[in-house]
């Protein structure tokens, strides 16, 4: 019986990282959440522009805000998460299966994070079928 190396799905990386979890979470990885923990980031708002396939957070002082959710650190501070499937189902981002996104994080602005999200994440999006010609 011959052995395979196994590849790991989600490498570690040293710049900060935003994915969707199979049960409906956004995550960072340690990264990211080291830098929006100092920046004593805890409650967030999403924002979705379905025009340009792009989504935001915003952090908010505001705990009492219904359209709030909660940020949670891991305590070996390995990530952050929180729950969000209500979201990804509503903006149509796909969570069936992790994908890493490379993200810009500024944690000085309240609207911390903007990202456009790829076409291969998002359901029902066709990806472009090479037509012949001729």
């Amino acid at each position: 019986m011959a052995y395979e190396i196994f590849t790991k799905k989600t490498p570690r990386m040293g710049n900060p990282v935003m994915s969707f979890s199979k049960i409906g979470q956004i995550t960072f990885n340690q990264t990211a959440s080291r830098i929006l923990q100092k920046a004593t980031i805890e409650n967030v708002l999403l924002m979705w522009d379905s025009t340009e396939g792009k989504m935001a957070i915003k952090s908010t002082g505001n705990k009492k805000d219904p359209r709030a959710y909660r940020l949670r650190y891991n305590e070996k501070g390995n990530g952050a998460s929180f729950s969000a499937k209500t979201f990804l189902d509503y903006s149509g981002i796909d969570y069936a299966e992790r994908r890493p996104i490379p993200i810009d994080l500024n944690p000085d602005n309240e609207m911390f994070l903007e990202v456009k999200i790829p076409t291969e994440c998002l359901k029902g999006k066709a990806k472009p079928k090479l037509v012949g010609v001729g």
